[in-house]
């Protein structure tokens, strides 16, 4: 279901009563947080000497992405989201994707705001750190666990595992410890990718495709490169 061409929530969510809901309370209202925004964006892109602009193709997103954040109940009320699961923005190349979590980073940072804080790591460098690491179950359930941003989910090689079996696409493991994770503990995932769902699944197999299901609200964010 899409609301707005901008965001999809999967089967059994609103209507069923929520295994969990996220202890974290608002620290910011939404306009705050979009006029926040909207000023370090253009200090963030400026400094890439691009320019930031609200249009059609990012508007509904920014919104959503906002709401999000401030854990505005109108998230969930009438776009019909999940406060409690975590964020998968697919889309493009240069549409804004990470660019969007990194301004929220630095928000978090610059004005003290801990309840939006996550750390950003690429899906590339966690497979770099398992090909190196001699202790490879370190890296995995390093992974597994915490408030994490995954950048560019599907871009990533798989891994080479060559004393177990070969190469390994790590983050089938990663995504199903996670979801153990939020099950148990309501622990947050975000990602970016390139892929929507179908390509999900295609990548890492159903059983992930149907973890994203319960662990993710879905945010488009299409357009031209803005590189």
């Amino acid at each position: 279901m899409k609301v707005g061409g901008a965001i999809t929530f999967w089967k059994n969510d609103f209507l069923k009563a929520k295994k969990m809901k996220s202890t974290i309370q608002s620290c910011i209202t939404t306009n705050q947080l979009k006029n926040l925004f909207n000023k370090e964006a253009k200090i963030y892109y400026g400094l890439k000497n691009r320019s930031f602009q609200v249009d059609e193709n990012n508007a509904i997103f920014l919104n959503l992405i906002c709401k999000y954040f401030a854990r505005d109940p109108s998230f969930e009320s009438e776009h019909l989201g999940d406060l409690s699961k975590g964020l998968y923005v697919c889309g493009p190349n240069g549409t804004g994707k990470s660019s969007s979590f990194k301004i929220i980073q630095n928000i978090s940072v610059k004005y003290h705001l801990k309840s939006l804080w996550f750390p950003i790591i690429e899906t590339y460098k966690v497979v770099e750190k398992f090909n190196i690491e001699k202790q490879k179950d370190f890296v995995t359930k390093n992974y597994s666990k915490g408030r994490y941003l995954f950048d560019d989910l599907g871009a990533e090689v798989e891994a080479n595992n060559n004393f177990v079996y070969g190469k390994d696409d790590i983050f089938k493991k990663i995504m199903q410890s996670r979801y153990d994770e939020f099950i148990r503990k309501g622990t947050i995932t975000h990602i970016t990718s390139n892929l929507n769902i179908e390509q999900i699944k295609q990548r890492y197999g159903s059983r992930v495709e149907d973890r994203f299901v319960e662990m993710f609200n879905l945010l488009e964010l299409n357009g031209e490169s803005k590189r």
